[in-house]
């Protein structure tokens, strides 16, 4: 049997000033976990959040990136691991901000991050809404990050269905999955899977509390939603980035 080879599309592994990794020394040691536990598409994607809020994306933030990233990538290939830029992308910068420079290396997909419970959002589906028609009307694709971690959303399940609906991937967590994201965020991250709506499913990796790592939820999916749905969510081939 041919072990799984894992892309993952959101992590914080490189050091951008976010509440990812600090350090290069530790971005590595998670692309070593990530390597060893079946990944080989590793994308980066700091938050990018507006100036006033958590993580604003300011030019020093992305010379931290962009520096981190050049250490760290020919590292990351010895361990055999494809480590690619990207960002988790706020919807009002996705609605007021320059676009470019934004996808997923090598894709048309852009990570749009659905508010969670710990940014207050008046209308975060509405937002995130509007955010994602302005990326398509753009050419480009719109990757929802953890639809199942936003109060909206778990209040009416159906406003995410709306997203794929609209060929607009949605990604869960795999943390939600196994239930390290809450109740809450379990139960719909399952009746996602149930009703055939997710394309993704990624670490959003942070540090050595939530690692790089999706064997365990592929072999959660697997066990009770078998290998022909599980192993679409994990290949890349959402992406356009399937191995063969």
């Amino acid at each position: 049997m041919i072990a799984p080879r894992f892309v993952d599309v959101h992590s914080h592994v490189v050091p951008s000033g976010d509440d990812g990794a600090v350090s290069v020394e530790e971005g590595l040691a998670l692309c070593r976990a990530a390597a060893n536990a079946g990944t080989r598409v590793l994308f980066a994607t700091p938050h990018m959040h507006e100036p006033l809020d958590s993580f604003p994306w300011t030019p020093e933030r992305e010379q931290r990136y962009e520096e981190a990233f050049a250490a760290m990538q020919p590292t990351a290939q010895r361990m055999g691991l494809d480590l690619r830029r990207g960002r988790e992308v706020y919807p009002t910068e996705a609605l007021h901000g320059a676009l470019d420079g934004l996808r997923l290396d090598g894709t048309s997909a852009v990570l749009v991050e659905f508010p969670g419970w710990w940014l207050d959002v008046d209308d975060a589906v509405g937002l995130t809404w509007a955010a994602c028609e302005r990326i398509d009307a753009e050419g480009l694709v719109p990757v929802l990050a953890h639809p199942e971690r936003c109060p909206a959303v778990a209040a009416d399940p159906a406003s995410a269905v709306r997203f794929a609906a609209r060929g607009w991937p949605l990604c869960l967590n795999g943390p939600s999955v196994l239930g390290d994201h809450g109740q809450t965020a379990e139960r719909i991250a399952w009746w996602l899977l149930g009703e055939g709506t997710v394309s993704l499913v990624a670490s959003d990796a942070h540090g050595a509390g939530r690692l790089p790592v999706l064997d365990v939820a592929r072999e959660a999916i697997v066990q009770r939603l078998g290998a022909e749905v599980a192993d679409p969510l994990f290949d890349g081939r959402a992406l356009q980035l399937g191995y063969d």
